[in-house]
């Protein structure tokens, strides 16, 4: 394959709504057989929610094929996900035209378009979405107010201030202890704070949302779960992804790109592995491990995503447990990794930072590898003197978090060739359910059928356990229909034979009459295995 990115990703910077509009437009325009862009639906600012479908769709429709969903960009500033999407699509086109013969892929490069959008122009702060229609008095709200096109942070010096320029490397802030030197400073997100009353009192304006914590599956509103929105799939791109899975059964596998300490994270995200079937979980491990062999990346459930001096988290409306307990799969997140990995600061260090220091110290690696490395991308803005139009004099500087949040851009091809290999390897177990040694028997004019109905794959229909307990996840039916000048002497002609382990296989029969010409067809319909039909002649 031609370098990523030369042919579909600019290698300089993180891209914007309408460059992703282009590339997705240029690999669907290029490979027209091979993929086709779709979507999903529309943002809450009116952007186009993209969706690459890639399959041979001369071998057949989408939905009858087995189906292996990937998402990235749900968190608005961890564009390393668009980044993977698009570097999964591009590859699998070029390279595997044999393998989308047989299954289907679905890559939404950028689900949350907005929030990205506010990321790429702004560099500013944003989880999913910052709800800013109700503005309290005395509360900040974002905006670039030197003009040099980004949201940075602005400090000012204050007796109470909670941090000091670090002696080390003086453009950080680091906390204040009981003998720093002053000056001290405040920070705060450069903005303008709404109907300030002059006092100390000021807040972080806007309601964020976590859309990470806004699928259904033990939901819980806030306080209590902090950025879970109004009620299950309360986002209206959320929603739009909720129908879409909803409407598609036969997707066996789904996997989200994020940015955070590098990891292959799997369920589940709250409770302990307690709550999941054994089996379910040694088969979320074995896949895990081939992930963490392709990426160097540590496996870890999402309840153990933590720094090693806190307690396990228990995340609520969180994608692992939906898609455990709702979908029946063995979903899975990349961490890709932050600026810490470039640095050469690994997931287990991050996590063995059990004091402030610590954490100064790996900001230090990173402005000095940064330097060192020749500042190939804009990562800090020094500070500068400005004059606010509240608070006086202030300085507009510090770390753009866009950047900060997400690898290095020349390490990305390197992270993205150990997540597709992962993805081709999870692809190659898919349930594969076929037809093996079809006969037909002729006696006068009834006629035996046999057909052997074989899963060759190495999941299950199911899945996993949890899946055959679950109505969504459909189990394998084998109609077999008869022609116009055929007669089916059988007392059934539909055998619902359940969910089909790996390597098995079940052989069914029919008696039919008939005075010639083909018989009929035998209709598969398999769910995650794909549906499909066999002609059978006399």
């Amino acid at each position: 394959m031609s370098n990523y990115k030369d042919v579909f990703l600019p290698g300089d910077r993180f891209i914007d709504y309408r460059e992703l509009t282009e590339l997705v437009e240029m690999i669907s325009g290029r490979y027209k057989d091979l993929c086709r862009l779709e979507s999903i639906g529309s943002s809450r600012e009116g952007r186009i929610i993209h969706m690459l479908v890639l399959t041979d769709f001369k071998s057949g429709v989408p939905e009858d094929k087995p189906a292996y969903l990937i998402y990235g960009n749900i968190h608005a500033c961890e564009l390393a996900g668009s980044h993977a999407a698009i570097y999964t699509a591009a590859r699998l086109v070029e390279e595997k035209p044999e393998l989308l013969k047989e299954m289907v892929f679905y890559i939404i490069p950028r689900l949350n378009p907005d929030g990205a959008e506010f990321a790429v122009k702004t560099g500013g702060s944003i989880r999913s979405r910052t709800d800013t229609s109700i503005r309290t008095p005395n509360s900040l709200f974002q905006e670039d107010l030197d003009g040099n096109g980004l949201i940075l942070s602005m400090r000012q010096v204050h007796p109470d201030g909670g941090l000091v320029a670090d002696p080390f490397d003086p453009r950080l802030m680091i906390k204040r202890r009981f003998d720093s030197k002053g000056p001290f400073y405040r920070v705060f997100q450069e903005g303008k704070i709404h109907e300030w009353d002059g006092s100390d009192d000021i807040t972080i304006g806007g309601r964020s949302f976590d859309w990470n914590r806004n699928w259904p599956y033990d939901w819980r509103p806030e306080p209590e779960q902090g950025g879970a929105g109004d009620y299950p799939f309360s986002e209206k791109e959320m929603r739009s992804m909720g129908e879409f899975i909803s409407g598609r059964n036969n997707i066996f596998g789904i996997l989200g790109y994020h940015t955070g300490p590098g990891a292959v994270l799997r369920p589940p995200s709250s409770g302990s592995d307690r709550d999941i079937d054994e089996s379910d979980i040694l088969l979320m491990e074995e896949l895990a491990s081939i992930g963490s062999k392709e990426t160097g990346y540590p496996v870890i459930p999402v309840f153990k995503y933590h720094w090693n001096n806190r307690r396990d988290i228990n995340l609520k409306g969180h994608f692992h447990n939906f898609g455990y307990n709702h979908l029946g799969l063995p979903v899975f997140e990349f961490e890709l990794g932050t600026m810490h990995h470039s640095a050469g600061i690994t997931t287990e260090e991050r996590f063995s930072a059990t004091s402030d220091k610590m954490e100064e110290e790996f900001k230090r690696r990173i402005m000095k590898w940064w330097d060192n490395d020749g500042r190939k991308f804009p990562l800090f803005v020094d500070w500068k003197e400005f004059m606010h139009p509240q608070l006086g004099k202030i300085e507009i500087g510090g770390f753009i978090l866009s950047y900060f949040s997400n690898p290095a851009l020349g390490d990305l091809e390197k992270i993205f060739k150990g997540t597709y290999n992962f993805t081709i390897e999870y692809a190659r177990r898919r349930p594969r359910i076929l037809i093996e040694d079809l006969s037909v028997e002729k006696r006068g004019d009834v006629y035996r059928i046999r057909a052997k109905v074989a899963n060759r794959g190495a999941f299950s229909s199911s899945i996993t356990r949890k899946g055959r307990t679950l109505a969504r996840m459909k189990s394998v039916r084998v109609d077999f229909s008869t022609s116009d000048r055929t007669r089916l002497l059988s007392l059934k002609s539909c055998y619902n034979i359940g969910h089909m382990d790996a390597n098995s296989s079940r052989t069914l029969e029919w008696f039919v009459e008939s005075s010639g010409g083909p018989l009929g067809e035998i209709i598969v319909h398999a769910g995650t295995g794909g549906n499909f039909r066999l002609n059978v002649e006399a």
